[in-house]
């Protein structure tokens, strides 16, 4: 046999041999998946689909404690009370029902007595789409291993799992109710929040994606976490089904109440919400009730929800002193007793669309580089300056003086062909806070005074110090 034959021969049993060894380790691999399907199977009690879920029962001591129904538009109670459920209680009791594995079953025990399996503390039941049932009968607590014993409707077999699942079955009504006062969805879209019944009553409006509190633009952030607070607030007990008595709960004359205007597609209805307190006892231990226009049962609630709705004019006002875009900006002057020290910021866009880091440079009273963090820290304050608080219109100019504003130290910036986006006017100190005159706020403002000292108002703050000559050897 010539030597290229034989090599050849040689080559061809490698590559058999390769596939044996391939072909076995394929074949051990979907066995070892196979086995392991089959244990996860065995293990499984249940074999639903969650979706398919339609009621759900569930009876503690005998007696029924909870039964829901799914409609078209979710779950809702229909004992012990009939009201709409939260689905996403009820979503995570299913998911640990139609999850469950047994650690062990204990096929040959027939005493049900000993597992506390003859008379059952807790029994949850669900009937599915197609009309079968499918339930779980809990025993007793093992605490030795922190397990429970169980077994399925309908199977005599005594069965073993984890104790916690315990906790996740045995719900109460109220667990399983819908607690959102308001019952708005978290993707509804509030346009407009009217606040009585407080100290200084409000309205907030939304126009496209900002808010505005008597046509002037509105604090956004404030406005959001009203919104929030009334979106997200929920029950902490049920007072009252029927709502009878108001004035047991200080419902007759509502500490507060607020009127909400909802965008649901192309249509807007309204929701008022109504918040009281018990009349009686230290103003610490009343209790808070809300209930809704559309419903009559009277919930028990966090008393922040009050202070949350509570509002100053001022906190609810625009507080930002600058709107002006970083990524616009082409220089900064800052004018002081000293004179002007100006620096010019440079962020070039790259050949692959990206964009290099920014650089500043000073260039006035003198050319040099500038202390990139500290014009920086600048740029970012002044963008993001606001009002401690406002003092009235802006002044005259004969009264500039009394704020120190008629020889203020003046911060500007500048766009593409020296087009001013801001310019902030700095008075005098007092009480910690500078007076400000921001151009384009027809207010008087105060600011904090530290924030506004810190900007480089010289040319030895804004320029990075030359390097120190190393020492000749």
């Amino acid at each position: 046999m010539k030597q290229t034959t034989k090599t050849l021969v040689g080559l061809l049993a490698l590559v058999i041999a390769a596939g044996a060894v391939g072909g076995l380790a394929f074949w051990a691999n979907k066995d070892e998946t196979a086995k392991t399907e089959a244990k996860e199977k065995s293990e499984k009690l249940f074999d639903f689909d969650k979706a398919h879920a339609k009621e759900l029962r569930i009876e503690k001591d005998g007696k029924l404690s909870v039964a829901l129904a799914k409609g078209d538009k979710g779950w809702k109670l229909l004992q012990p009370v009939q009201a709409e459920a939260d689905d996403s209680a009820v979503d995570s009791l299913l998911g640990t029902l139609s999850g469950l594995k047994q650690k062990k079953d204990l096929a040959d025990e027939k005493d049900l007595k000993s597992y506390g399996l003859d008379a059952p503390k807790l029994v949850v039941t669900v009937k599915l789409d197609d009309g079968k049932q499918q339930g779980l009968r809990a025993g007793m607590d093992n605490t030795f291993d922190s397990t429970l014993y169980v077994q399925k409707a309908g199977d005599a077999t005594v069965r073993v799992v984890d104790g916690y699942v315990k906790a996740n079955l045995d719900k109460s009504a109220f667990e399983l109710r819908n607690k959102k006062v308001a019952h708005l969805d978290d993707a509804a879209e509030i346009k407009s929040v009217e606040v009585s019944g407080v100290k200084s009553p409000y309205a907030l409006t939304k126009d496209g994606t900002t808010w505005k509190v008597g046509g002037a633009l509105a604090d956004g952030s404030a406005a959001d976490r009203i919104v929030n607070a009334l979106k997200n607030l929920r029950a902490t007990a049920v007072a009252s089904e029927d709502g009878a008595q108001p004035a047991q709960f200080g419902l007759d004359k509502p500490k507060a109440s607020a009127k909400l205007s909802v965008g649901a597609g192309k249509d807007t209805y309204t929701r008022s919400i109504f918040i009281g307190q018990a009349k009686g006892g230290a103003p610490t231990s009343q209790k808070t009730y809300a209930r809704r226009d559309d419903s009559p049962v009277v919930y028990e609630v966090d008393a922040q929800i009050l202070k949350d709705l509570e509002k100053e004019p001022f906190e609810l006002q625009d507080k930002q002193l600058v709107h002006a875009d970083r990524e616009a900006v082409r220089e900064l002057d800052f004018e002081g007793p000293s004179g002007t020290v100006k620096v010019s910021r440079q962020k070039p866009a790259l050949a692959d669309g990206g964009y290099a880091e920014e650089t500043f440079a000073v260039t006035a009273p003198s050319a040099g580089a500038a202390k990139k963090w500290k014009i920086s820290s600048a740029l970012y304050s002044i963008t993001a300056l606001r009002a401690t608080s406002f003092e009235g219109p802006v002044p005259k100019e004969k009264e500039l003086g009394k704020y120190g504003l008629d020889k203020p130290k003046t911060a500007t910036l500048l766009g593409d062909g020296g087009k001013v986006l801001a310019r902030v006017r700095i008075g005098a100190e007092k009480d910690g806070k500078r007076w400000v005159l921001a151009e384009g706020v027809d207010k008087l403002s105060r600011v904090e005074k530290g924030t506004v000292d810190d900007w480089p108002w010289t040319a030895a703050d804004a320029l990075e110090a030359p390097p120190t000559p190393q020492a000749s050897k």
